[in-house]
């Protein structure tokens, strides 16, 4: 009989996890066979429309945990999807995702060096949540810029332990005193005394999840080509609010609205669905 994709735009463009859980729910109590909506969605639908509806279906620590196995399966791991979910998620989401030991081992036997003393760091979920002191704040930033712009040379485990071992409130709050003292932040900091993988986690360490998430969408979008991948994984995972603070900080930072580099770079039902959710 054919599927009302139009129907699905609608009602997946403006429920959120919780209200498509609920969804799931009455879903399977009305199917015959008792099936999910995710099995629906991906027996009905395909394509980039397909990925994101099911993206939008799935729980959100399911998600994180479906691309995290994409990540390590074959040779060798990207990398960048670690730093996606390690450095983005709740203490609670990161535990319940390494519960799979099998994943876990995984992508620990393929990571090294100071970029796995990272997510070493991080992969425990036992990141504070609490935020410090200012006189706390200032003199970790003084220990920060003598491990790294104050020497020769570069302490990496120094940085790793600061910005692994506190809230991101607290490395906020280290970063305005930093930028206080040295005029200039963090990052530049970070992005000035290292490279490749570790850079980008460290830095990922210091962003809000806007601002982790606008970067990681302009980086899919711009160029030859859309990363589906990570847009969909993206737009599955923020809420309306989320995607709206990131579209803030998209807007600021590159001068064109998140809506219009979509427009630009999507088509067909696929541009649909992520235009309603950024309404």
């Amino acid at each position: 009989m054919g599927t009302d994709e139009d129907e699905v735009i609608k009602i997946l463009g403006h429920r959120s996890k919780e209200q498509i859980t609920k969804i799931d729910h009455e879903y399977r109590v009305q199917s015959s066979g008792g099936n999910s909506l995710y099995h629906a969605l991906k027996h009905e639908l395909s394509g980039s429309f397909g990925d994101l509806a099911i993206s939008l279906a799935t729980p959100t620590v399911e998600l994180k945990r479906m691309h995290l196995q994409a990540a390590v399966e074959g040779l060798g791991t990207r990398e960048s999807t670690l730093i996606d979910v390690f450095t983005q998620s709740s203490n609670h989401e990161i535990q319940e995702i390494v519960k799979d030991a099998q994943l876990y081992q995984h992508i620990l036997s393929d990571i090294s060096g100071d970029f796995k003393a990272a997510i070493l760091g991080v992969i425990k979920g036992e990141r504070p949540s609490s935020d410090i002191s200012d006189d706390e704040a200032a003199k970790l930033a003084g220990e920060f810029y003598k491990a790294g712009e104050g020497k020769i040379g570069t302490d990496e485990n120094k940085y790793i332990k600061i910005l692994t071992s506190h809230s991101l409130a607290a490395v906020k709050r280290i970063d305005k005193h930093y930028q206080a003292k040295h005029k200039h932040s963090l990052e530049k900091a970070i992005k000035s005394e290292t490279s490749g993988d570790l850079q980008d986690i460290l830095v990922a360490l210091t962003r809000t999840p806007a601002e982790y998430f606008a970067s990681r969408l302009h980086r899919a979008i711009s160029g030859l080509g859309t990363n589906e991948r990570i847009v969909n994984f993206v737009f599955g995972l923020l809420s309306k609010h989320e995607l709206h603070e990131a579209g803030k900080i998209y807007k600021a930072k590159y001068k064109e609205s998140l809506e219009d580099a979509i427009k630009g770079d999507t088509s067909f039902n696929y541009k649909k669905l992520l235009i309603e959710l950024l309404k």
